[in-house]
């Protein structure tokens, strides 16, 4: 019985540590970039479509290359 209990605690205890630690090693989603503002530069534009693009790639996973990629 002792055993089963401690066996509990370290499990409880390893969880709680994972998901503390979660958010500190970079897990999950990357975060969307953030829209410029409406007097945004063309330059800052093309910036934020091409994060936005390789945001959504990372979400989405490897893909057959395009004309558009080479």
């Amino acid at each position: 019985m002792a055993a089963a209990r401690r066996c509990l605690s370290l499990l409880l205890l390893s969880i709680s540590v994972a998901l503390l630690l979660r958010p500190l090693l970079g897990a999950g989603a990357p975060l969307e970039p953030v829209y410029p503002s409406d007097i945004a530069t063309p330059e800052q534009m093309v910036q934020r479509a091409a994060e936005l693009r390789r945001s959504i790639n990372m979400l989405t996973g490897p893909r057959a290359l395009s004309p558009m990629d080479l």
